[in-house]
């Protein structure tokens, strides 16, 4: 008698299963998909979404299992190289995008994830150790881990929903991993980047501190610290490296079809800051600028938004790529001498981030604000030969930054320390930058607050009004912005971790 070995995605079916019947409404369940969605409540609708991601997970990283054992598999004919070139294909990722019908970067990170999980085979037939074990043990839900419980370094005094709560579908659904395949895709290319210097050990020490600070966080902070991972690998290279992409740089303009122009532009980190810096200040000085514009007497040419039309009250509804475009055009209409410019320039500060070791021995590298890519120490001494910048030094002397009850306005000095923390708008997962936020007191000023940096966080407008209006509640925890969500929209109340991840020392 055989026994049939269990289908690899029959626990994440389960789950899915054990999710979905959960959230349908006992009352009225519902006879079909669209309208069983409608009669699930908010957080049941939720928690289905995220019993999806989970499966959709536990398909990719199955994927990327298969996509490894087949780029390993020789050709039929033992003529043709691999069976992946055999079957027609140039490489495996090209595969994968074919045979799914996906995207060929789609299939390139499966692929490239698939080869670092897989364990290759030794001329003797042996199984040798996968290139990144730590990956492949990332990508496995943490044992004993719940699909709704906390981060491991939550804020202290945080529950877990297996300890709050005795309804069963509390412990409903997938386990989630500490590492999504994107992820994975982007540390394994960002390290193997660096392995021409690396040994094999280094890579994988390297590979478990990068896990360490990006489990769980969203894929542009992975992506952030895949590249301050790699730069301490590589940090004889980063000059080098520094002078190929200045090199590289590229500006194209050609006119489409369409009658609109395209601008390119492929730029090296300490280029690229200046013109993000720019364009956010003055995106950032047109939306708190007064408009004192009557639409029936306006000059349709001189509307804020170029289009013709004027401003709606309230907050502006312009797209912020919009935005960047008319800031971009405003430039260069300064540049030109017009006088009739919709906005005046506004001073560019660009922010730069070391430690004092490296201001030392010039040896290490920086990071820019808004800018994933680290710089070298010769980058950063030719920045700091510009003006308007802003050294930001770790571990030196800093300015006073708690000021009390006595001043209600947070100081320039705190808004820095403050953008140094949270990165942005701290909103779990928000790419604003910190020139399109405003810091705010976590307990109002007018009820005893503070002005200090636990009592502050920068947000952006729209989860500004999110904290308020849903009644989310903020806490700090050793320098870690946590955002609590009302019981209506998880009865858990599992806390967000918010900010800017940092990679110690």
């Amino acid at each position: 008698m055989t026994s049939t070995a269990p289908n690899p995605l029959a626990a994440a079916a389960a789950g899915f299963d054990a999710v979905w019947q959960g959230a349908l409404d006992a009352i009225r369940p519902g006879s079909g998909v669209a309208e069983q969605l409608e009669n699930m409540n908010d957080e049941a609708v939720l928690r289905v979404l995220d019993e999806l991601g989970a499966v959709q997970h536990a398909v990719e990283v199955l994927a990327a299992r298969v996509t490894g054992a087949i780029a390993l598999r020789p050709s039929p004919s033992r003529r043709d190289g691999t069976l992946v070139r055999a079957a027609g294909y140039a490489n495996p990722g090209v595969m994968v995008s074919e045979r799914w019908r996906v995207a060929r970067a789609r299939g390139a990170a499966i692929a490239e994830v698939g080869a670092a999980i897989t364990q290759p085979r030794g001329l003797l037939g042996e199984l040798e150790e996968c290139p990144f074990p730590a990956i492949t043990a990332a990508l496995e839900p943490a044992p004993g881990s719940d699909a709704t419980t906390a981060q491991a370094d939550g804020p202290s005094g945080s529950s877990s929903p297996a300890t709050t709560d005795g309804d069963a579908s509390a412990a409903l659904g997938s386990p989630r991993s500490p590492l999504s395949v994107d992820g994975a895709a982007v540390i394994v290319r960002e390290l193997r980047n660096a392995g021409r210097i690396c040994t094999k050990p280094e890579l994988q020490a390297a590979s478990v501190i990068a896990i360490e600070h990006a489990a769980h966080a969203p894929l542009q902070d992975v992506t952030r610290i895949a590249k301050l991972v790699r730069t301490r690998l590589d940090q004889d290279g980063r000059e080098p490296r520094d002078e190929l992409l200045r090199r590289a740089e590229r500006c194209t303009i050609h006119e489409l079809p369409t009658g609109m122009t395209l601008l390119r532009a492929e730029l090296a980190p300490e280029s690229a800051a200046f013109i993000r810096a720019g364009l956010d200040a003055l995106i950032g000085a047109t939306t708190r600028k007064p408009h004192f514009i009557h639409p029936d007497t306006a000059d349709p040419a001189h509307q804020p938004d170029g289009s013709g039309h004027p401003m709606p009250d309230g907050p502006s509804l312009i797209p912020t790529d919009r935005r960047r475009a008319i800031a971009l055009t405003e430039t260069f209409r300064h540049l030109a001498g017009c006088s009739s410019a919709a906005t005046e320039l506004t001073p560019v500060t660009v922010i730069i981030r070391t430690d004092h070791d490296t201001l030392e021995t010039g040896l290490g590298a920086a990071t820019i604000d808004g800018i994933d890519e680290p710089i070298g120490a010769g980058a950063l001494r030719r920045l700091a030969a510009d003006a308007n910048l802003i050294p930001m030094i770790l571990n030196g002397p800093s300015q006073v930054l708690d000021l009390g009850t006595s001043t209600r306005l947070f100081t320039r000095g705190q808004k820095l320390a403050l953008a140094e923390r949270d990165g942005g708008c701290a909103w779990t997962g928000c790419t604003h930058p910190p020139s399109f936020t405003e810091a705010h007191h976590i307990r109002w000023w007018s009820q005893g607050g503070p002005t200090n940096l636990d009592n502050g966080i920068l947000l952006c407008p729209f989860h500004h009004h999110r904290i308020h209006d849903d009644h989310w509640t903020i806490t700090i925890q050793n320098g870690v912005p946590w955002f609590i969500p009302p019981s209506h929209i998880d009865r858990h109340q599992t806390p967000l971790r918010g900010g800017r991840i940092h990679l110690a020392a």
